[in-house]
């Protein structure tokens, strides 16, 4: 199971599942209409459809609330960007988190693209091969080398969040390091030594 280090933005999710909530009971309601008149099987049709969307959007809503946006297993940084599978990058290639402000990818409210904090992943220079990824522009924006997490989709972002996120780097890229550097010691074999 991974260590979730950034979670999804609950409080839109959630609000995000009113509208499927309605049209579930708007299809439910149909159907027990047409049920109670005894009407025609096909006026059962249309309420059932609406139900069954609205019972898909909720249930793909409440996946995103399980998924983490970022979390990690030992080794891997697992970064979740809208598709089924995190993109798992090596831990060792993760150099820092920061904030940034940028677009939200969200509609346009009085004819301006509102803005977000985002959360920036930098990957080392060196790391050709994660300088770019093609991913979900409404999640997040993948090119040289930084990973931009859209904060729309992310938990609130403060100082306290980003400071966590730093030392959880630290932390497991030093004991990354330690149980190398453990590795690679040679014991002393038995009857030699000083």
């Amino acid at each position: 199971m991974p260590e979730v280090w950034l979670r999804p933005n609950r409080r839109a999710l959630l609000l995000g599942m009113i509208l499927p909530a309605l049209a579930v009971l708007a299809g439910a309601w149909g159907v027990a209409i047409a049920l109670i008149t005894q009407a025609s099987f096909w006026w059962m049709i249309p309420g059932g459809l609406i139900a069954l969307a609205g019972i898909y959007l909720i249930g793909s809503l409440g996946h995103s609330l399980s998924q983490p946006r970022v979390a990690y297993e030992p080794g891997e940084l697992l970064v979740y960007l809208g598709s089924v599978e995190p993109v798992r990058v090596p831990i060792e290639v993760v150099e820092v988190f920061f904030v940034g402000q940028g677009a939200s990818n969200l509609p346009s409210v009085k004819g301006k693209e509102p803005e977000t904090t985002n959360i920036i992943v930098r990957l080392a220079e060196s790391a050709s091969d994660w300088k770019h990824r093609d991913v979900n522009p409404r999640f997040a924006h993948w090119c040289e080398g930084y990973i931009t997490l859209r904060g729309a989709w992310c938990e609130p972002i403060g100082e306290t969040a980003m400071r966590h996120l730093n030392k959880r780097l630290v932390e497991v890229q030093r004991e990354r390091k330690q149980q190398g550097a453990g590795a690679h010691s040679n014991p002393v074999p038995k009857g030699e030594g000083a």
